[in-house]
C-alpha cells in the first residue's frame, strides 16, 4: 500500500512567496548555474546554485556545532546529529524513513565543529515530499527521552570507529583552543548517554534559529527556495559562537599497544583572512598531504622528510580561526623521531616556485572537483552562507588562489619558525617527545 505523503501544496505556496518578493520571477529549472545568496529580514540566508541539476538536494544549515558547547552539554552537536531521524512534532521516525524511501529520497545529518547540516536529496519530481520531511527533522525535533535512551549504543558505537588519527587530532584541538574549537565532534564517554530531553531542547533552541542558520540547495530555483526558506518556522535564539584563541599546550592519551599518532600544529588564518588562508591551504599541498597514487612516494617539501611513518600536512580553517602543522602515525618507535623531524622541518620550511606552483595546481585540483560534485557543492553552499552570510563563486576561489604568489605562501612559512606549537598524542607515546622539548 502506497504511503500517504504530503496533501498540502507546500510548494505552490513556498513559490508563491518567493515569487511576491521579487518583481521579476525566472521560471523553475531556468536560472543561473552561478550561485546565488539572499538574506531574508529574519537573518536566515538562502545559497543556490545548479537549479538544472537532475537531482535536487537542500540542507538546512545551523551554526550549532561542537565550538557552542559548553562544560554542561559537551556532545550536545553529536547528539543532535544521532536524532535526526528521531520523531518530530509533525511526522513519526518510521514515517520519515517510510516515505524518504518510497520517492528514492534520503536524509542525511553531518556535524562539525562550526555547523550541523540537514540534508534532504530526491528526484526533483518528489521535490514537494523531500522538503516536507526535510521541514520536520530540521526544525521540528522533540527529543523523547525513551527515543534519546536508544541512542547510547549508537553513539558509542560511533566512538568504538574512531581511527587513532583522528583521536590525535581532536586532542590538538583541544590542546590548542581549550574550550569553544576546542570542543571535540564526538561526544565524550563520560557524557554517552547523559543528554535529557531538556537538554537539548534547550541546545536546539539556542542554536537552531533563524539567525544562525542557512538554507542552500542544488537543483532547486531560487526564487522557489527563497519560499520555502520564508515558510520555515525557525526560533530566534542567539547562541554563542565561543571566541576562542590560540594556546601552547599538550593534550596526551596513553593508550599502550604497539602504535602512535601525534598531531602537531601552530595558529593559521580563519576564513575571515582569505588571502592568508588561501596562502596556507597552497602552502598544506606544497608541503605534502600524502600519496597521490597508491604505493606513491610522499614527496612533499615537508612530508619527504618524514620517513618511516604515515604522515600529512594539516590545516583546518574555521570562520575566525585556523591551525596549521603535520600528522603522523604509525610504529609507536619511529614516531617520537618523526615528531622531532617534523618539528624541525615546519620550522624551517622554505618553499620554492616549483612548490607554490605545484601546491597551486593541487590546490585548484582540489576546490574544482569539490564544487563540480553536487554533493559536496550543497553542503558547501550552506557552510559558507551559514557562517559568512555569502557564497563565493567558483570563478572567484579560482582567482583567490591563482592570485597567491609565491612571496605570500614564504611569508605565512616564516611565521611558523617562531611560531608556539600545539600537539595532541595519542597511543603508545614512550617515545614521543614532550611539548617542552620541541617548541
Amino acid at each position: 500500500m502506497a504511503s500517504a505523503v504530503s496533501k498540502t501544496p507546500m510548494l505552490r505556496a513556498a513559490a508563491a512567496r518567493g515569487f511576491a518578493a521579487q518583481a521579476k520571477a525566472a521560471s523553475a529549472g531556468c536560472g543561473s548555474s552561478e550561485p546565488q545568496c539572499s538574506n531574508l529580514p529574519n537573518k536566515l540566508s538562502v545559497a543556490s546554485a545548479e537549479p538544472n541539476a537532475a537531482v535536487a538536494r537542500v540542507s538546512i544549515v545551523y551554526r550549532a556545532g561542537s565550538r557552542n558547547e559548553s562544560g554542561d552539554n559537551l556532545g550536545a552537536s553529536h547528539v543532535l546529529r544521532a536524532a535526526s531521524g528521531l520523531s518530530t512534532k509533525t511526522a513519526t521516525s518510521f514515517g520519515i524513513v517510510r516515505n524518504l524511501q518510497q520517492v528514492g529520497g534520503s536524509l542525511t545529518t553531518t556535524a562539525d565543529r562550526e555547523t550541523v547540516t540537514y540534508t534532504v536529496a530526491v528526484t526533483k519530481d518528489h521535490l514537494e515530499t523531500g522538503l516536507k520531511y526535510l521541514e520536520a527533522a530540521a526544525t521540528g525535533q522533540v527529543f523523547k527521552p525513551w527515543e534519546l535512551a536508544d541512542l547510547t549504543a549508537l553513539i558509542k558505537t560511533d566512538l568504538s570507529r574512531v581511527p587513532l588519527e583522528v583521536r590525535a587530532v581532536e586532542s590538538l584541538h583541544k590542546a590548542a583552543y581549550h574550550s569553544g574549537l576546542g570542543n571535540s565532534v564526538f561526544c565524550p564517554k563520560y557524557q554517552v548517554g547523559k543528554h535529557s530531553s531538556e537538554t537539548m531542547q534547550h541546545y536546539f533552541e539556542a542554536n537552531c534559529s533563524a539567525s544562525r542558520a542557512a538554507v542552500a540547495a542544488v537543483g532547486v530555483d531560487h526564487q522557489l527556495l527563497v519560499g520555502f526558506a520564508q515558510s520555515l518556522n525557525l526560533g530566534s535564539g542567539k547562541g554563542s559562537d565561543n571566541k576562542s584563541s590560540f594556546n601552547s599546550s599538550e593534550v596526551r592519551h596513553e593508550r599502550g599497544g604497539n602504535r602512535a599518532a601525534v598531531a602537531v600544529a601552530t595558529q593559521a588564518a580563519g576564513w575571515d583572512n582569505l588571502k592568508d588562508c588561501m596562502a596556507y591551504i597552497v602552502l598544506q599541498h606544497a608541503a605534502g598531504t600524502g600519496p597521490v597514487t597508491k604505493r606513491g612516494g610522499n614527496n612533499g617539501a615537508l612530508t619527504k622528510q618524514l620517513s618511516g611513518v604515515n604522515s600529512s600536512t594539516l590545516c583546518s580553517t574555521y570562520s575566525d580561526n585556523g591551525l596549521f602543522g603535520f600528522v603522523v602515525a604509525g610504529d609507536a618507535k619511529a614516531v617520537g623521531k618523526a615528531v622531532e623531524a617534523g618539528v624541525k622541518g615546519l620550522k624551517s620550511l622554505n618553499v620554492s616556485d616549483e612548490d607554490v606552483a605545484r601546491g597551486k595546481a593541487a590546490t585548484l585540483g582540489w576546490v574544482v572537483d569539490y564544487v563540480e560534485n553536487h554533493s559536496t557543492l550543497a553542503f558547501d553552499l550552506g557552510e559558507q552562507a551559514a557562517l559568512l552570510g555569502q557564497v563565493y563563486k567558483k570563478a572567484d576561489m579560482v582567482a583567490a588562489i591563482n592570485g597567491v604568489s609565491t612571496s605570500d605562501v614564504q611569508s605565512v612559512a616564516r611565521k611558523l619558525a617562531s611560531a608556539k606549537l600545539a600537539v595532541g598524542a595519542v597511543g603508545n607515546l614512550n617515545s614521543v617527545p614532550y611539548l617542552c622539548n620541541l617548541n
